[in-house]
């Protein structure tokens, strides 16, 4: 018997006196009455609805949860509606404590009476069992049964805590119970509660826990051939966590993605990533990036990440922070490319492998073949061939890949596998409204979420860098990936920054200068008056012979972007050099 139970001659002398008041009794009655009747409508309505009013059982809960401990923590004021379970009396009333059986009015009238009757001296605190945030009596149905019909918000009590593997919520369903059931069961089997401390690797999904604790296991039999010893499950979890769950899950994080799926916890998001990351290998036979992965799967369940900041600009700090052990310092890692008959030389192809320096770098060819395409399989054929022929002679890997579909659509979704996109431009944007609304081109422009390198009829290395540089988001992230190039490779840099009357040009045009001058980087600035460009461009690329003039994309994704001519069209249509259009 639980040590705050009082002897069943206490509620007997207080329900003897009830007889002296007869009126409250009979109040009581009628209170009864009141709350059975709609104790038994709410449970009609609720087996319609398929939903359960039953009281949570206490055995079962602390079972399924894996109690562990119990400590007394004297009298506490519960708030009533944590009260969601009991131990012995789930049969006698709902989850609201009303009553359900007509035989219970005599007690819970007796009870009623002796609570509210001047009469009597009160009736002592209940005892109830607390798991993390829910309640479950021990003793004091009936008592917690009036409080609530009476609109008390809380009563007096003798808790005893329990501890259990798994918190638990005062709301908490069915559902909740059966999630944190399982996750008690793994934590009991891989004991990660102990390893981890206060880390949650709760599943919505719970038939993934094994494939969680796999993940563990994988990553346990990896650490041993590496070091060429027995790795212990506890040292492979921490360095699992530290080094591959931690980093994903930040990835997740910056992304947002936890926010356009609400419904599923991060470890559900990791799990699901790194499987579709798996697929996405086995399917294209090269590895991407984590983090271009959670762009491409969010986008291909209609979702929208956001940009997690400016890679060229996180690259070239840790260059000058010196943290550049373990990183590969590699900022365009994996690259796209548009293939198509119409570029018969595949200089698109040709201008990625110059750009492609990274040692784990890989080219991913993309033919998209639209309705209108009428090339015969033997050309398709001729095509991969050609691609693989490319890589082979540069001793580079990539992958070929042929896909239906809108040429600008396809480009745009299957870039986000990619850090840059590099296409040849055979028409750039301009010319009337209607060619502007038609073009793919824009669309890619508008759409696109990586940086696109666009060819004519010359490939180049990136050597010598003219930056076109403008006070927009765009042109910033430009400046970003020239001063990198600049750092990381030695490449020239000039500047030319249109002349505009603003406050706004002027702020950014210091903020490009203080920014390079911080990293330590030579540069030319070149002013022009935007309406001169098309007069001196040109001969600026030849004058300092340019290898790739860089620029800020559209700054407007809408109509107004496609029915308006700007810089960046200007600038492709006058360049003879690549152009790289950063987003």
């Amino acid at each position: 018997m639980h040590q705050y139970l009082l002897p069943d001659s206490y509620i007997r002398v207080e329900l003897s006196i009830m007889h002296e008041d007869r009126q409250a009794y009979r109040k009581a009655l009628d209170d009864f009455h009141r709350l059975r009747s709609k104790a038994a409508l709410e449970r009609f309505w609720a087996g319609i609805r398929g939903e359960s009013l039953d009281l949570m059982p206490y055995d079962e809960v602390s079972s399924k949860l894996r109690a562990v401990s119990q400590t007394n923590i004297g009298i506490q004021q519960v708030p009533l509606e944590n009260i969601v379970g009991s131990v012995n009396r789930t049969s006698d009333f709902d989850r609201n404590f009303r009553p359900l059986s007509d035989g219970d009015r005599s007690r819970w009238a007796n009870v009623k009476a002796a609570m509210t009757s001047p009469y009597t001296t009160g009736v002592p605190p209940v005892s109830l069992y607390k798991i993390g945030e829910a309640y479950f009596v021990l003793d004091g149905n009936h008592r917690i049964s009036i409080a609530k019909e009476m609109g008390l918000d809380s009563i007096e009590a003798y808790v005893t805590e329990v501890k259990t593997k798994v918190p638990l919520s005062s709301s908490f369903t069915l559902e909740e119970l059966a999630e944190k059931a399982a996750l008690a069961d793994f934590l009991e089997d891989t004991h990660l509660d102990r390893i981890l401390p206060g880390i949650d690797l709760s599943l919505k999904r719970i038939e993934n826990y094994p494939l969680l604790a796999e993940h563990i296991n994988v990553h346990q039999y990896y650490m041993g051939i590496d070091q060429n010893r027995e790795v212990s499950f506890d040292d492979a979890a921490l360095d699992w966590y530290d080094h591959v769950y931690s980093p994903v899950v930040k990835i997740i994080e910056d992304s947002g993605l936890r926010y356009e799926f609400p419904d599923f916890t991060i470890t559900d998001l990791y799990l699901w990533v790194l499987d579709r990351q798996q697929d996405l290998r086995e399917e294209y036979g090269t590895s991407f990036k984590t983090e271009n992965v959670v762009d491409f799967v969010a986008s291909m369940e209609g979702k929208q990440t956001k940009d997690s900041g400016t890679a060229a600009d996180r690259e070239l700090e840790r260059r000058i922070s010196g943290e550049l052990e373990g990183h590969s310092d590699c900022l365009f890692r994996d690259i796209l490319v548009g293939l198509s008959h119409s570029d018969v030389d595949l200089l698109a192809q040709k201008q990625a492998m110059m750009m492609n320096r990274c040692g784990d770098g890989s080219i991913l060819g993309l033919h998209v073949k639209a309705d209108s395409d009428l090339a015969t399989p033997e050309t398709e054929a001729e095509l991969e061939t050609t691609f693989y022929q490319q890589l082979n002679e540069r001793q580079m890997k990539g992958r070929f890949i042929k896909v239906s579909g809108t040429v600008s659509k396809t480009l745009q979704e299957y870039g986000l596998l990619s850090d840059v996109t590099v296409v040849k431009l055979s028409y750039p944007p301009g010319g009337s409204v209607f060619d502007r609304l038609s073009s793919g081109i824009i669309t890619l422009l508008q759409t696109s979420r990586r940086p696109i390198m666009f060819v004519k009829e010359v490939v180049m290395p990136v050597s010598r860098v003219l930056l076109i540089y403008d006070e927009g988001e765009k042109g910033r992230e430009a400046l970003y990936i020239a001063a990198y190039y600049a750092a990381r490779y030695g490449c020239g840099l000039f500047i030319m920054m249109p002349e505009k009357d603003s406050k706004s040009s002027e702020g950014a045009f210091n903020f490009a200068v203080d920014y390079l001058a911080a990293v330590n980087l030579d540069f030319e600035v070149v002013p022009q008056s935007s309406n001169l460009l098309s007069e001196s461009l040109e001969s600026l690329i030849l004058e300092n012979s340019i290898s790739t003039v860089m620029v800020g994309g559209y700054r407007s994704s809408g109509l107004i972007g496609r029915i308006f001519s700007s810089a960046v069209d200007r600038v492709l249509e006058l360049s003879s050099v690549p152009v790289l259009v950063c987003q």
